[in-house]
């Protein structure tokens, strides 16, 4: 099975259907039996902002101003990127 986890559930609660609908509560447990515990959501990470700087035409080399925006604009993707890593993992869904 890999990495893959083995879950098991057992129902704990089971209501009288109500308008053809039935309500049951799971507990969930690994493979040897501990119980699992399954990530809460964790805060929204904010989208990364619009690029500060246009696309370059005539095929001419990008000025100094230019090429510190798209270094800008880099490093803000890569600010966003890691904080979403660090809640996944705060989440449980990726390991640390």
């Amino acid at each position: 099975m890999g990495n893959q986890k083995v879950m098991q559930a057992v129902i704990t609660s089971r209501t009288a259907p109500v308008s053809n609908q039935e309500s049951i509560q799971l507990c969930l447990f690994d493979s040897t039996g501990s119980p699992l515990t399954v990530g809460k959501q964790v805060a929204a990470q904010a989208d990364v902002a619009a690029l500060t700087q246009a696309a370059i035409t005539g095929g001419e080399p990008p000025t100094e101003a230019e090429f510190n925006a798209l270094r800008a604009d880099h490093a803000a993707t890569r600010t966003v990127l890691n904080s979403l890593l660090a809640k996944m993992r705060t989440a449980g869904i990726l390991a640390p």
